[in-house]
């Protein structure tokens, strides 16, 4: 039995910022070999840099991993997603270097890979990736930020670590160097009803994990992405806001427990409101 796949989105500039430098990037192939080969491609990315420069690291960004990803014959997805980001990194680097005003600019990136009934993972900084199943929320990626080296060594407690003054500050990103380590995750068997969660941390940051669960558990996918955002600012809106919700409608009988194992013309929306897909 295939997947069948429900996927709501939303990118929002908050109370605070005067412009959107989160982008995300959404790939659901129509051609049935290459979606049977390389599946539904999901990425949230959160710029940063000089005015306007964030927003150009993570369009392009999220431009080099859709196309990267795809054009990759690699059949083992883990090493595509890799080259992926690496493909990206450099991207970012040179649209930096070839234009001043974007110097110093970088992007977090968090990806998942939908094929057949697996979930593939990747990241780099503190953009998330989420599972929702079965009432828990699980957080499938692990953040690259100062502040959860300090709560991974126990120097700082997890309520600590939400009040620290150096919460936003990543330890990784893409455009940073010219070497990037990119961390591929133990793929997750789905079930049905699982529903999987990209975000920058202008949701996270924001939001208690008990809300985004029962927020994602309790609408339609793009009921539950409006939703989140919606409850980012209601918390202050502190920052730019994203959320991809993909909920699985149909999958194989599984009730497994969690299991922690050509160019294209790709959907890249960077806007406040919610629109229809397009392309760029």
């Amino acid at each position: 039995m295939d997947l069948e796949l429900e996927i709501g989105y939303r990118t929002d500039v908050g109370r605070r910022r005067d412009h959107n430098e989160d982008c995300l990037g959404i790939y659901e192939p129509e051609d049935a070999e290459l979606a049977s080969r390389r599946g539904t491609l999901l990425v949230v990315a959160d710029g940063m840099g000089g005015y306007a420069a964030g927003e150009v690291a993570s369009r392009t960004a999220v431009e080099a991993v859709l196309n990267a990803y795809y054009d990759d014959l690699d059949v083992e997805i883990e090493a595509s997603l890799t080259r992926a980001l690496i493909q990206a990194n450099q991207a970012v680097i040179d649209r930096a270097n070839a234009e001043s005003a974007n110097q110093g600019m970088g992007t977090t990136m968090a990806v998942a890979v939908v094929l057949d009934d697996e979930l593939a993972v990747t990241n780099v900084g503190d953009s998330r990736v989420y599972l929702v199943r079965k009432g828990h929320l699980t957080q499938i990626s692990q953040d690259h930020s100062w502040v959860a080296q300090l709560l991974a060594n126990g120097k700082i407690t997890p309520d600590e670590a939400r009040r620290h003054p150096m919460r936003n500050v990543v330890t990784r990103s893409l455009g940073g160097t010219p070497e990037i380590e990119v961390d591929v995750y133990p793929r997750v068997r789905l079930q049905r009803n699982d529903a999987i969660l990209l975000c920058s941390d202008g949701l996270w940051s924001m939001v208690p994990a008990e809300q985004i669960q029962y927020i994602v558990e309790s609408r339609s996918a793009q009921a539950a992405a409006d939703a989140l955002v919606a409850a980012a600012n209601e918390a202050g809106g502190h920052d730019n806001i994203t959320a991809v919700v993909c909920r699985v409608l149909q999958a194989p009988d599984d009730d497994d427990e969690l299991d922690m194992t050509e160019q294209l013309d790709p959907v890249t929306l960077q806007d406040t409101q919610p629109m229809p897909r397009v392309s760029t």
